[in-house]
């Protein structure tokens, strides 16, 4: 019988992969991936009849990932048998052997550049590759994740808690504290001398995006404005350009080339769900708990914070 255990990163070789047992080893740690410390297994007779396999084979398996440190088991006599420790990284590289994906707004925000940054150097040191897919709108990134194309997404939290409006759904994975995927809302006016939105004032809205859809809309709540459907990357363009006359934007990061507009900070007053879209949280599909688990084993929030801080103050140069 072929063996497996000699391989030091503990990965299925291609050729070990062609095994009967080398297949079994995948199949359980795909199951494993997704279990949580004092779950129970099912009998051994059950998994091998499940995967088409003998008793053996699958108790070998077993073995293996006990063997290489990816999971500690207990047998319990009758109760079966109960997992004591999942070593959730260990257990990705066995059952998947491919890089996990997340989805990522466009890194128009230096806030987006430092958690890309950030996820990108924490899955860097737990040897764990990492394909970061950058996605105009959180209805994309959603859509991606209810797909199955992404394993995760990145968004505000209020884009997560209106999730289920949309027909989404999802499960916060890890909440990254206030202030985190955008520092704050001004809201930009072409004419210098406007101190807000005035009727028939043409308001430029990405409306891919949740978050800025529904703050535009709370700003221009009781005004007789045009909404207009903009990219919120060409938003500053075509306020410049007198396409639109008023903008929603991200507080600081508005170009100094723009200081002849108008700009009125947004705050609470103007609408309390606006610290829930300032914090950044991943979300996964509660469906698939193996993007969940591993998530949870491998960031370290506190770290994560740090990096995006310093790219953030342009301590640190953004790299993903």
């Amino acid at each position: 019988m072929t063996t497996l255990a000699g391989n030091q990163d503990h990965r299925i070789t291609a050729q070990a992969f062609m095994t009967r047992q080398g297949r079994i080893v995948v199949e359980l740690a795909r199951v494993l991936v997704e279990m949580k410390p004092g779950d129970r297994l099912l009998p051994v007779q059950e998994y091998a009849e499940l995967f088409h396999v003998g008793a053996g084979t699958v108790q070998n398996a077993l073995d293996y990932l006990q063997d290489s440190g990816a999971a500690q088991l207990e047998a319990r006599g009758r109760l079966g048998t109960s997992i004591a420790m999942l070593d959730y990284i260990r257990l990705w590289r066995l059952g998947y052997q491919r890089p996990m994906v997340g989805a990522l707004p466009l890194p128009y925000s230096r806030h987006v550049e430092g958690l890309a940054t950030a996820l990108h150097a924490q899955f860097a040191e737990a040897g764990v590759e990492l394909t970061l897919r950058f996605m105009r709108g959180s209805s994309q990134r959603l859509q991606a994740l209810a797909q199955g194309t992404v394993d995760w997404a990145l968004l505000s939290r209020f884009a997560a808690e209106t999730a289920t409006a949309h027909g989404f759904t999802v499960t916060t994975v890890v909440a990254l504290g206030e202030y985190t995927y955008l520092a704050g809302h001004v809201l930009l006016l072409r004419d210098p001398s406007a101190t807000g939105l005035r009727d028939g004032d043409r308001l430029g809205v990405d409306f891919l995006s949740s978050d800025h859809t529904y703050i535009s809309r709370a700003v221009s709540r009781g005004r007789r404005v045009e909404l207009i459907s903009i990219q919120y990357d060409q938003a500053l363009d075509l306020l410049a350009a007198g396409a639109i006359d008023a903008v929603v934007w991200t507080n600081p990061e508005t170009p100094a080339a723009l200081d002849h507009v108008a700009m009125t900070p947004l705050t609470t007053d103007d609408d309390p769900m606006l610290p829930a879209l300032g914090e950044a949280v991943l979300v996964a599909d509660p469906a698939r708990p193996a993007a969940a688990n591993l998530l949870q084993a491998l960031l370290d929030v506190p770290a994560l914070l740090e990096i995006q801080r310093a790219v953030v103050q342009r301590t640190r140069v953004p790299s993903y």
